[in-house]
């Protein structure tokens, strides 16, 4: 398993063990029928140091499809808060967890012709591998 891929499976245990959510977060796709997806974004590498691992950013984009507002931002205003106020992060086996920071607050994106409202958010991660 390579790191990237046992961040986002720790991340997303992490969030339904300990966020107020009510469904599981999706790692394939945003659910039809309403529910939460992350997905990691384009990375950096913020330092690398002497033996050639390196700390990387890594932002992890959340949406949210649910017929309501006020769901959709208190499921994804409990992960930013639990995340951002995390004072020890969980680690893998492949890499180290150092630290979250909101990169973008839970903001509206859209809403389907049904009326379903889409938001999301951004958290931005330091790992080292």
């Amino acid at each position: 398993m390579t790191p990237l891929i046992e961040f986002m499976e720790t991340l997303k245990r992490t969030a339904e063990e300990n966020c107020c959510l009510g469904s599981e977060i999706s790692l394939d796709e945003l659910p039809a029928g309403g529910g939460i997806y992350a997905e990691p974004g384009e990375g950096s590498t913020a330092d690398t140091t002497y033996n050639k691992a390196e700390m990387k950013t890594i932002p992890v984009l959340f949406l949210c499809r649910n017929e309501s507002q006020q769901k959709c931002l208190e499921q994804l205003e409990s992960i930013c808060n639990y995340f951002q106020k995390l004072k020890k992060h969980p680690n893998g086996e492949s890499f180290s967890w150092l630290n979250t920071e909101i990169a973008k607050y839970p903001s509206k994106i859209g809403r389907d012709e049904d009326g379903t409202y889409h938001y999301s958010c951004i958290l931005r991660c330091l790992l080292y591998f």
